[in-house]
């Protein structure tokens, strides 16, 4: 007999943490609606330089396209590359960070960079246009 009345005890107390575990359950608020994201306009400003590529044929491209990211010193301080190295360094600034230049004018730019780098400077800010990149 006794273990009937626990029996029962037990079943009842299971009863009353069902209905509590329900009561809260129902009384639960539903999550927020997600809200649209917020964008923001941020500007940024580049270092300008005075400095452009030296004269040569393929100067007016390395000047339009080089230019819009880079310093003239900093692509001028590149170790010397052969002609198709330099078409590689193109292509890989065109396919990899977007630079937004023609397929046509890739040979041009590579063939003016290759005929231009000569003689290196030795690090920090460039004679050119002393800024470092």
């Amino acid at each position: 007999m006794r273990k009937g009345l626990r029996n029962i005890a037990v079943i009842s107390a299971m009863a009353v943490v069902l209905v509590i575990a329900l009561a809260a359950l129902m009384t639960r608020r539903a999550p927020p609606a997600p809200t649209a994201p917020t964008w923001a306009k941020v500007e940024v400003e580049l270092p300008v330089s005075p400095v452009i590529f030296p004269p040569g044929k393929g100067a007016d491209i390395a000047d339009a396209q080089c230019l819009m990211c880079h310093s003239a010193g900093m692509v001028l301080r590149q170790p010397p590359l052969s002609r198709e190295e330099w078409a590689g360094e193109i292509t890989k600034m065109r396919s990899a960070f977007g630079a937004p230049m023609p397929p046509d004018q890739v040979e041009a730019l590579a063939g003016y960079l290759h005929g231009i780098n000569g003689a290196q400077s030795q690090g920090g800010a460039s004679i050119v246009d002393g800024q470092g990149s």
